[in-house]
């Protein structure tokens, strides 16, 4: 009860904590971590498959296409996601 009298009568303190500071703070810290985990999983796959190609048992164009695949989802994670987030933030 006393903390919601303190916010109705003084709105300015209250938001004045920077409390949504270290909520920023962990998605951007979250942010990171996802970039770099995305970005092992897609160098991971492209090496497979460029193993496969060197091997015999896939055909190049199958690599390129899987490249061509890798950057476009790493478009959509690293342009349409933040325009996405700034979009609503």
């Amino acid at each position: 009860m006393a903390l919601l009298l303190g916010t109705i009568v003084c709105p300015q303190r209250v938001f004045a904590g920077g409390g949504l500071d270290s909520a920023t703070q962990g998605v951007n810290t979250f942010r990171i971590w996802l970039y770099t985990f995305l970005g092992v999983c897609a160098s991971c796959v492209l090496l497979w498959k460029g193993a496969e190609c060197w091997a015999d048992r896939a055909h190049w164009s199958e690599f390129i296409t899987l490249g061509g695949k890798v950057a476009v989802v790493g478009a959509v994670v690293g342009v349409l996601a933040p325009y996405l987030w700034n979009l609503f933030s």
